[in-house]
């Protein structure tokens, strides 16, 4: 079920089902209520698969298709206006050929395994794709070059009942440089017969936690439970690795990995290892050497200590209702980082791709959906040491007080000249204490906003600072003033940035700077058009 009434995002996650439906499978496709609103960029590829309405379809649209990947229409029908019933009729006959002789002598018994699972289950990618199947086992993956720091790390992934976004997972997981298959660990919530035999066929080791509740509330309990098996049952490693069933994982993410634990253990000011990019989007992720440290939650992929785990254990609470939120990350964050940062890349080592409960369609796609993966595997890190907190604030005090101070409205089109070396510029906004005593965050919504760069919340700042990455050549760092520690290195004859000192001339200039960020790669023609130009339309007509 895919919830096509809304516009952004869930698009994709049909296009990603479509696109892993095995060649030769019988596909029924149909709309309930509505929703070919949000088909988008799918609907290109429904039209080259065979469909020849997908492309016409009204907001309104009821319309079923029956198709053979791969193959030809065997049904399509469709009424573009109007509420009245729609049916369709077809009587199929299936093919009872015998299943794919893709196997060895001593592969015999997988392989029946792996098509009696095909039968059974759909859009499963290249698992039961009978003309070039993925490999049973899936064969160890090369070395990285420290690999004997995550070898004795286990690697947890947690899951449900979404099979096809767990094999997805694994497979990305299981085939990157420096996995370790014996030290993968799936932990299911609830688990379906699917997600148990797909274990089972992948030979993954894996445990089934009984969960009870619904929707946030079932899963911070889950993760209360997630916490305790690991602390149980691995109380001697010297970190753990998380991800969950809808994270695709980078060929260098345990090169990332590798080059980066060891800081949990030196440095008692950082709590957790993120392969994702806090503050890595579209246009601000360039190095993929580069990692930064700030306060943010754990996020999709992390490494923490066993201590984190313990202590986590202790202080999460058994009854939800006594909780200020419901979310696992959210709470580790307020309640357990204790001020502490984290570790991440300016390029994400993980990329978040499933749509869950907690999707919210129009940020997933603004943020998240086109978010850049590195693609290559043995990146070689080239500022790890100096993320130790001490040697990190000698270098970001250094980065500012040598950077160029920009002035002016940061939405400008002119506002970060363009350089032809490596260039740091600075940017010092107004940043007040309110009378809880928590910083004001006004102005840096609208500054980092202009910057198409993380605004939603005060995560990704190191100090109340954040680090934009303009371009290869250029960062830009943003200092809340008075309130930022680094706001000392302020020129005195430089003014802070206040939203609500700008003229109305620049106030346009922000919001129209804005709209045009939030719409991304899209954009609205007629944006201008109000019910006074429709009337003088209509009038005149």
């Amino acid at each position: 079920i895919f919830p096509l009434v809304q516009y952004w995002a869930h698009w994709a996650d049909l296009k990603w089902y479509l696109e892993r439906v095995a060649p030769g499978r019988l596909v029924v496709m149909t709309v309930a209520v509505s929703g070919t609103v949000g088909l988008r960029d799918t609907a290109q590829l429904l039209a080259q698969l065979g469909s020849l309405f997908a492309l016409h379809l009204t907001p309104m649209a009821h319309w079923t298709w029956m198709f053979i990947k791969g193959g030809r229409t065997i049904s399509e029908t469709t009424i573009l206006q109007g509420y009245t019933t729609h049916h369709t009729h077809v009587i199929m006959p299936l093919s009872h050929l015998a299943t794919p002789s893709t196997f060895n002598k001593n592969g015999l018994q997988v392989q029946r395994q792996r098509w009696h699972y095909c039968n059974a289950n759909g859009a499963m990618g290249g698992l039961c794709n009978e003309y070039t199947p993925d490999p049973l086992p899936v064969p160890s993956p090369p070395p990285v070059t420290h690999q004997s720091v995550i070898a004795r790390v286990p690697v947890v992934v947690t899951a449900g009942n979404r099979h096809q976004y767990l094999y997805h997972t694994l497979t990305t997981l299981m085939n990157a440089p420096g996995a370790q298959h014996d030290n993968i660990m799936v932990v299911l919530g609830n688990a379906t017969q699917a997600a148990t035999q797909l274990l089972h066929l992948m030979n993954i080791n894996f445990t089934t936690l009984t969960i009870h509740g619904h929707h946030n509330n079932k899963l911070f309990s889950y993760y209360r439970n997630v916490f305790k098996f690991i602390a149980h049952t691995f109380p001697d490693a010297p970190a753990v690795i998380l991800l969950d069933e809808d994270v695709e994982v980078s060929p260098d993410f345990f090169s990332y990995m590798s080059q980066t634990l060891w800081l949990l253990h030196e440095d008692p000011s950082l709590y957790c290892i993120n392969a994702y990019s806090a503050t890595g989007f579209q246009g601000t992720a360039h190095d993929s050497r580069t990692v930064l440290r700030a306060r943010v939650q754990v996020e999709w992929g992390y490494a923490v200590s066993l201590q984190f785990i313990r202590d986590a254990i202790r202080k999460w609470p058994s009854d939800v209702s006594k909780v200020d939120t419901v979310f696992y990350d959210q709470w580790l964050y307020k309640h357990q980082s204790n001020g502490r940062e984290c570790v991440f890349p300016e390029v994400s080592r993980s990329f978040h791709f499933g749509m869950g409960v907690n999707t919210e369609a129009w940020s997933t796609e603004a943020y998240f959906l086109f978010k850049p993966l590195v693609k290559q595997p043995h990146v070689h890190l080239d500022n790890v040491s100096t993320l130790l907190l001490e040697t990190w604030q000698e270098h970001f005090s250094r980065s500012i007080r040598h950077a160029t101070p920009l002035t002016g409205n940061p939405c400008s089109e002119t506002f970060v000249p363009p350089v032809n070396t490596t260039t740091n510029f600075v940017f010092y906004y107004r940043m007040l204490r309110e009378l809880n005593g928590k910083p004001n965050y006004r102005n840096f919504f609208f500054a980092a906003k202009c910057l198409n760069a993380w605004s939603a919340s005060e995560q990704g700042l190191h100090k109340r600072v954040l680090t934009v990455r303009v371009s290869m050549l250029t960062t830009l760092y943003l200092v809340g003033a008075p309130y930022s520690p680094y706001a000392y290195l302020r020129p005195h004859y430089i003014k802070p940035w206040d939203y609500d000192s700008v003229t109305d001339e620049e106030d346009d200039i922000i919001m129209n700077r804005i709209k045009k960020v939030e719409m991304g790669r899209y954009q609205i023609l007629n944006l201008n058009v109000t019910s006074e130009y429709l009337m003088n339309i209509l009038f005149v007509n």
